[in-house]
């Protein structure tokens, strides 16, 4: 079982609003099925606002990023979770098709924000040798909370579609209210490096061009993107594929199901075990499995049974699941100054939110133009080119991880403030940066 102790309170704040958020996350999963049956437009039209949501999305990862560092995370992260309730509640209650399509852009826009605030509060209050275990913790809360709401959803769809909506609203507002009364702003306000402020002053240098000039964290951002178009194909490719091989929406269902509980069963224990390894070999390892059980469905034709096939597949790439994101969260973390958190974060949502678009178009149109078993031979080679790609970016950012290591040492009374009870309890920003570029 993974070590719950010794993170500061700060961070299981957090995590409480983490889970809160989650726990009524049922638009997303619901959006499409809302559009199509409860308000009769066409699969097109669904698909269209679905691409336009993920477009919202890819948008806010950098903004969102850009603002956590010049504004702050707290009032990033508060402003964000507003929006969100605000827009959710206004898609659910607009029949206009233009108003669907603004409104479901807004809502990605607005949900998608509070991803780099909250990956860098996690960085600013978590030292580097614990950020593994706690953005880990963090992921099983969010597995968590959305178990929970799939498997309340069709309670409260029963009930009227607007509910969902005002449902996931409600969620939004209470993660608000959690951080507003527990989480202070964490931006560091001296971070020890060539160019900082003085003691007590934050830092302004830097900009989204510092970012893109890193070749580290470009690698990095590389990596990542190949890994999630392999895993985008969880919700598009294998379900099609499924249907193919003659299995229908309830088997689907159960193998998504699957997913869910191998994360809430192995998670903790999985990452426990994984902390004797570094970032880059448990990276690596996990790279080919995501690979390879995407990979699984090329033994139909051998074993005969596709229902077992898929949920073998499953199990592999839940496994690389389990064994990629909080790693590749921790060394995200790890490869940013601390000052340009924000928009490191941000960076790395985007990886996610492209890879989103770009693997459901480029999958679908292989499927259909090239085949099945192209797709799969395709996502088992991929897997493999991470190897190297993974171990050779260990060994690259050795040096800049160290390095910044060490200069967190200079701000390390500021960890110690924002995890004192004094500070949490009074729910306020410690300081009020001054604006910075873009």
């Amino acid at each position: 079982m993974l070590d719950v102790g010794g993170l500061p309170r700060v961070f299981w704040w957090v995590w409480v609003s983490t889970l809160v958020a989650r726990t009524g996350a049922f638009v997303a999963p619901f959006l499409s099925y809302y559009l199509t049956r409860s308000l009769g437009h066409s699969a097109a039209f669904a698909g269209f606002v679905a691409a336009l949501n993920a477009g919202g999305a890819a948008v806010s990862a950098v903004v969102g990023g850009v603002l956590a560092d010049r504004v702050g995370r707290r009032g990033t992260l508060l402003g964000a979770l507003v929006a969100s309730a605000v827009t959710l509640v206004a898609l659910g209650s607009v029949h206009s098709v233009g108003l669907i399509a603004v409104l479901a852009f807004l809502a990605g826009l607005a949900n998608n924000a509070t991803r780099p605030a909250t990956g860098a509060i996690i960085a600013d209050i978590v030292p580097s040798g614990d950020r593994g275990r706690a953005y880990a913790l963090n992921y099983w809360a969010i597995n968590l909370g959305f178990a929970v709401a799939m498997l309340s959803a069709g309670a409260v769809a029963s009930h009227g579609y607007s509910l969902l909506f005002m449902g996931d609203a409600i969620a939004n507002v209470g993660c608000a209210v959690v951080v507003f009364f527990t989480v202070p702003e964490t931006r560091p306000t001296s971070v020890g490096v060539a160019g900082a402020g003085h003691a007590g002053q934050p830092e302004r240098a830097g900009t989204l061009v510092d970012v893109l000039r890193d070749r580290i964290f470009l690698g990095f951002l590389g990596a990542v993107l190949v890994g999630a178009v392999i895993y985008s194909q969880a919700q598009t490719v294998q379900p099609i594929m499924m249907g193919q091989d003659g299995l229908g929406p309830g088997a689907y269902g159960a193998v998504a199901a699957l997913n869910g509980i191998l994360i809430g069963v192995l998670q903790l224990p999985m990452t426990s075990w994984m902390r004797r390894y570094t970032h880059g070999s448990v990276l690596a390892a996990s790279s080919f499995l995501m690979g390879a059980g995407f990979a699984v469905p090329l033994l139909i034709s051998a074993v005969g049974h596709p229902m077992g096939v898929y949920a073998g597949s499953v199990v592999v790439w839940t496994i690389a699941e389990i064994g990629s994101t909080p790693p590749q969260m921790a060394l995200g973390a790890d490869l940013a100054p601390a000052h340009l958190r924000g928009r490191y974060q941000g960076m790395s949502t985007l990886a996610w939110s492209v890879a989103g678009i770009v693997g459901p178009l480029v999958g679908g149109w292989a499927l259909t133009a090239i085949g099945a078993s192209a797709v799969l031979w395709a996502s088992l080679l991929l897997g493999a080119a991470g190897v190297p790609a993974w171990v050779m970016l260990d060994r690259r950012s050795r040096t800049r991880v160290a390095t910044l290591r060490a200069a967190e040492a200079h701000w390390e009374p500021v960890l110690s403030a924002i995890a004192s009870p004094e500070v949490v309890s009074a729910g306020v920003p410690t300081s009020e940066p001054e604006p910075e570029p873009v």
